[in-house]
């Protein structure tokens, strides 16, 4: 039944009839006190109406029950719809301040610390009355009794579900300045979130709904998985430079928080510490990105894969740098994270040969290393990318410790040197030794 007054108060708001809206909101959450979906909508009425204080205190109400019940992100959302309308109120910084603390808690590493304790409830949501009948000043009166009262549900288990991506680890400060600046969005379904290919200078955090990821593959739109709440996307690209790879578009209404690259500019006066919380954090996800997909890492037990991207060391590179220079050793092994090089080929004839493009988890450098001869193709980046990389001397040491490790290599180059020679004349590859497909062929293969 919430579910059916929902939907009709949806409907409602659509049509921009708040006041109707705002009856069957709290109708909803009169039957259902834990229905804080509705709850925030009713805020919204109210604040439509012109009744902010009456809109903040329902806002408050809600991030109360949702913190209660550890949906710490949609909390967050509530404070800070709250705090565009009360940008000074002090309880939602209570409030705020006690998210933080919950998340902290949870956060590998974070000694425990008692949170305070949550400020009484003005009202105990006895109404008797169906709200829907009411209008007017005694409908708004009414319903900010609802909407006030806490949400008597049980706690959750702390344990049931993620601590807070990102926001647990800045300090409590900047945290808070971080929620008053960045953006809150409600996106509709099969709307475009992050184009790929677009300029990389924000990251979103899903709070509650669903989105696809996809990339274009021989010009057809491939689906690579979905993302719900919790999920956050572009933190790479905000810290790299380097445009999306993918793209991510809503399959239902979903709400996400947006962080631009001028709002950590910003707080970055404030707090010298959040662009290197937010680089540790995006270098984190990129190393388990690699463990959990690279082919690489695939070949060794799971124990001992953070062991082995330890070994490399980050390496930023800029547009048209080259990893590789044909007719010179390779330096060492380049493993992309983020980003993507193209792999090109001197033509006899005048020109260059493309031999394809490396993207996240392919490897660079590997036939020059392993035979000990120069690179006779260049692997150069086409936009800022990130790389891992692992010089000679730690590759040699790499592959004797690893035979499995090896053995992926030499088959991996065998088949690079097979389908290339399939795209080359042959007078062009008879010294052919460092060549690259594109990752995508070398799969199939």
């Amino acid at each position: 039944m919430s579910e059916s007054l929902r939907e009709l108060g949806m409907d409602l708001l659509e049509e921009r009839q708040f006041e109707r809206g705002l009856a069957v909101f709290a109708e909803s959450v009169r039957r259902r006190p834990s229905d804080h979906r509705s709850r925030m909508l009713a805020a919204r009425c109210l604040a439509e109406l012109g009744e902010r204080e009456r809109a903040v205190t329902a806002y408050h109400a809600c991030a109360e029950g949702l913190l209660r019940r550890d949906y710490l992100l949609s909390a967050m959302a509530a404070c800070k719809l709250a705090l565009e309308l009360a940008p000074q109120e002090r309880r939602l910084r209570d409030t705020l301040e006690r998210i933080h603390a919950r998340a902290a808690r949870s956060a590998p590493g974070r000694a425990s610390v008692p949170p305070p304790l949550p400020p009484d409830p003005l009202f105990d949501g006895k109404v008797e009355t169906d709200l829907m009948e009411l209008m007017g000043e005694e409908l708004t009166a009414r319903v900010l009794e609802v909407l006030a009262a806490p949400d008597p549900g049980g706690v959750a288990d702390p344990n049931s579900r993620p601590p807070l991506p990102l926001f647990a680890d800045l300090e409590r400060d900047a945290f808070l300045d971080l929620v008053q600046r960045m953006t809150w969005k409600s996106v509709p379904a099969n709307t475009v979130i992050s184009q790929e290919g677009d300029a990389g200078d924000h990251m979103h955090v899903i709070v509650a709904g669903k989105a696809e990821v996809s990339r274009l593959v021989d010009g057809q739109r491939k689906a690579l998985g979905r993302l719900g709440g919790g999920s956050i996307f572009g933190e790479l690209s905000l810290i790299t430079g380097t445009p999306p790879t993918a793209s991510v578009t809503t399959v239902v209404d979903t709400e996400v928080f947006e962080i631009r690259r001028e709002h950590l500019n910003a707080m970055a006066r404030t707090f010298p510490s959040v662009p290197q919380v937010l680089a540790e954090f995006a270098q984190h996800r990129m190393a388990r990105n690699m463990i959990a997909t690279s082919p690489l890492f695939q070949q060794l037990p799971e124990s001992e894969r953070a062991a082995l991207l330890g070994r490399f060391t980050f390496k930023a590179l800029q547009p048209r740098d080259k990893a590789l220079t044909e007719g010179e050793p390779a330096p060492g092994l380049f493993l992309v994270l983020a980003g993507e090089l193209v792999v090109q080929k001197e033509d006899p004839a005048g020109g260059v040969v493309s031999l394809g493009v490396l993207r996240e988890g392919e490897v660079a450098g590997e036939i020059s290393l392993l035979t000990g001869v120069p690179a006779t193709a260049t692997v150069m980046s086409t936009r800022k990318t990130a790389t891992a990389f692992l010089d000679r001397a730690a590759f040699g040491e790499l592959t004797k410790e690893y035979p499995t490790i090896q053995t992926y290599l030499e088959q991996l180059s065998e088949r690079r040197q097979k389908q290339t020679a399939e795209a080359l004349r042959p007078a062009e590859i008879i010294d052919a030794d460092e060549l690259v497909i594109e990752a995508d062929a070398a799969k199939a293969s």
